[in-house]
């Protein structure tokens, strides 16, 4: 337990106790990510390279693999790749007891000049800044007043380099309230980064105002009396508080005369296209040392209906569904538009005019269908706006011929509508009907829809530049102490959607594998470019697959592969899609010979995605949201080649499309038989296809 020490809290004397008989080989414990021995794990931490040590302290509960108790555990590491378990470094003040503080995120940086006067000759002090958080009112040690739930930007220092920590209780917290005009976000002011700026010679720090989607920027001379200058944001992705921002500088295409910014920002939920929950956006733009500005091409405008839209229905009417012509089934018989408050309880925005269509009207429990009157499809492409529950098959909207399903959506867990749409230029001259369904009782047991409508341009949802596609990647932080040219970034592999329910124990939650990044121009725009670390290479085990095809046939291929934790780079060449059909190439990892079991990664050649279906991956059962296919926009090279690399763990699936451009990660809690491989080349033949594999060792043994 931590002790007090000349009126100062001293952490780091708590150690994390081995599990008894512990082998991590327990079912799912990835081999080669980070993983806590036990207990609870979420956002990275301080992450710092200084005198050849990789530190990563991370969000730690050490009481439970639930959040709850926020402390600061820690690892480290020579090559981000092997990692050695070390005390805690700030355990929750007064833990296990009634906890007054927690610590939640925030950075480390090398405090080398001693700016902070923590230091003296032979000892540099380590700096962390965090984010105070107090259950209760109190006065804390420096006689400043904090109220219940406030959160607050603290520091502590170390003098042997990490492993212990002194909390500077003469000032803490030392921004203690948001500026004046945001005072009322004290409740929701959290996670600070900080880093050194060469240029203007200050400390900088940058905070999130999450309820309002704000960046606050700080600087300061001495890690102790900080000056607000600045804020960016909203923009771009803001369907969810903003948290965990950072900033920092990356060369463009390698020139270190042209170096560019980059502004990191997780999202919870509101997360890329197709993703419940959260994720993780960037812009690119430059920092002078006080103000962040993204560069005109990274700042989108909000969706809007295409210009040229054809309204088939707006649901502006006060009469029935039926009324409009509409076949109601169930409770929606009787049913009519409703504007976006219904029974008191919910409060839909996002919708246009005065009224949409709301399933919600006798609450959850509401079931039934509506059918339109048949059309003919005259435009590329029907566009929607779609909210409430995600549940496929059960609260959706559907487009039918011919009594199929051709294209169908559902929604986001959300009472903010967003713009969908389908491409049906397949279709075109057929008749069909849309089919609005709400056969859900459950929580989100219900579905929004308004303004369908006809056009010859994609109406999309917000747009954002995503630092990975997947559903699992966020609170990302990238290390202080390495050069720009060297800048790596890791993620918590999980979702605030799911994260407290997946089915692992003794421990709950992973970190993505480090990665490199690199902002390069990619299709006229600069963009942020990921590869897995080269230190990776160390784990693969002498076993190697290597195969090529001129012609794989459309069909389905059991590969000479298998295994749970594989490395595989596969290449294979664009098609052309063809009328009424959907050509794809994929592989099926962690499949059972069955194929009950597998997860897909592979390419739609129609709409230029790679894409991750875990549908089928094993035990998906433990949240409804789980169980789907993500996608993320890929265009084939120069030759018309689409490369993707491959890292499978024994429950994640990390996807890097292209040079790295496009990431998908995603957790997977496959049966330990399911270690086939398959190949997939469906509605056509699939050229010049080329695999190479091997397996990757455990990084703990």
């Amino acid at each position: 337990m931590g002790a007090f020490i000349r009126n100062t809290l001293v952490f780091g004397l708590c150690t994390i106790h081995a599990v008894f008989g512990q082998t991590y080989t327990e079912p799912y414990r990835p081999q080669y990510h980070f993983t806590p021995q036990e207990n609870w794990m979420n956002d990275p931490n301080g992450l710092l390279y200084y005198n050849g040590i990789y530190h990563m302290y991370y969000q730690y509960n050490p009481g439970g693999t639930t959040w709850g108790a926020m402390s600061w555990g820690h690892a480290t590491s020579r090559d981000m790749i092997h990692w050695q378990h070390q005390p805690i470094a700030l355990l929750a003040r007064g833990y296990p007891g009634n906890i007054t503080e927690m610590f939640f995120s925030g950075s480390v940086v090398a405090d080398t000049e001693n700016t902070s006067g923590f230091g003296n000759r032979k000892r540099v002090p380590l700096v962390a800044m965090y984010t105070s958080y107090y259950p209760v009112a109190q006065v804390v040690p420096s006689g400043k007043l904090v109220r219940e739930g406030q959160q607050s930007q603290s520091i502590a220092y170390s003098l042997d380099e990490g492993i212990t920590w002194t909390t500077h209780e003469a000032s803490n917290p030392v921004i203690l309230n948001p500026p004046e005009q945001y005072k009322d976000q004290y409740k929701d002011f959290r996670d600070p980064f900080l880093f050194w700026h060469d240029d203007s010679k200050k400390w900088v720090t940058v905070i999130s105002l999450a309820q309002l989607r704000k960046i606050l920027i700080y600087t300061s001379s001495d890690l102790k009396t900080w000056v607000y200058v600045s804020e960016f944001g909203p923009v771009n992705a803001v369907g969810g508080v903003w948290e965990c921002p950072s900033i920092f500088p990356l060369p463009l295409n390698g020139d270190k005369t042209n170096v560019k910014w980059i502004a990191q920002i997780g999202l919870n939920p509101g997360g890329p296209p197709g993703v419940i929950g959260s994720g993780t956006q960037y812009l690119v733009g430059g920092f002078n040392g006080s103000t962040f500005t993204a560069d005109p091409d990274n700042v989108y405008p909000a969706p809007t209906m295409p210009k040229e839209s054809v309204i088939f229905q707006d649901f502006e009417s006060s009469g029935s569904f039926a009324d409009s012509g509409w076949i109601p089934t169930g409770d929606l018989i009787e049913a009519r538009p409703a504007n976006g408050t219904l029974t008191g309880q919910q409060t839909v925005t996002g919708y246009l005019g005065n009224r949409l269509l709301n399933t919600f009207f006798k609450g959850d429990s509401t079931t039934g269908t509506l059918t339109s009157p048949s059309f003919k499809i005259s435009h590329k492409y029907i566009n929607f706006l779609i909210g409430g529950g995600y549940a496929p098959n059960k609260t959706c909207i559907d487009l039918e011929i011919l009594g199929k399903v051709v294209r169908t959506s559902t929604g986001e867990n959300r009472e903010e509508l967003s713009w969908h749409g389908w491409d049906v230029s397949a279709f075109m001259g057929q008749s069909a009907v849309i089919r609005i369904i709400d056969l859900s009782t459950d929580g989100w047991g219900h579905i929004t829809v308004d303004a369908i409508s006809f056009s010859d341009t994609l109406a999309r949802i917000q747009e954002a530049n995503w630092v990975d596609w997947g559903p699992d990647f966020y609170a990302a932080l990238t290390f202080n102490g390495l050069s720009p040219a060297d800048r790596v970034d890791i993620a918590w592999m999980n979702n605030w959607q799911y994260g407290a329910v997946i089915p692992t124990s003794p421990w709950r939650s992973a970190m993505s594998i480090p990665r490199k990044f690199s902002l390069k121009t990619i299709n006229g725009k600069a963009t942020l470019v990921h590869k897995p670390l080269k230190e990776l290479t160390t784990l693969e085990s002498s076993h190697r697959y290597s195969r090529s095809w001129d012609v794989v046939q459309e069909g389905s291929w059991k590969l000479d592969l298998s295994g749970k934790a594989l490395n595989i780079n596969l290449s294979f060449s664009d098609r052309s899609p063809m009328a009424l059909k959907s050509p794809q190439f994929d592989i099926a990892l962690r499949a059972s010979s069955s194929l009950a079991h597998q997860t897909r990664v592979g390419y739609d050649f129609t709409s230029k995605q790679i894409f991750v279906d875990r549908t089928l991956s094993g035990d998906i059962g433990f949240d409804s949201t789980f169980p789907a296919t993500y996608f993320a926009p890929l265009t084939p090279d120069k030759d018309g080649k689409i490369n993707m690399r491959i890292l499978l763990d024994w429950s994640s699936i990390e996807i890097f499309g292209g040079a790295g451009e496009t990431t998908i990660s995603a957790q997977i809690f496959p049966p330990e038989e399911a270690i086939q491989a398959w190949l997939f080349s469906t509605d056509g033949n699939t050229k010049k296809v080329k695999i190479v594999a091997s397996g990757i060792e455990s990084a703990w043994n």
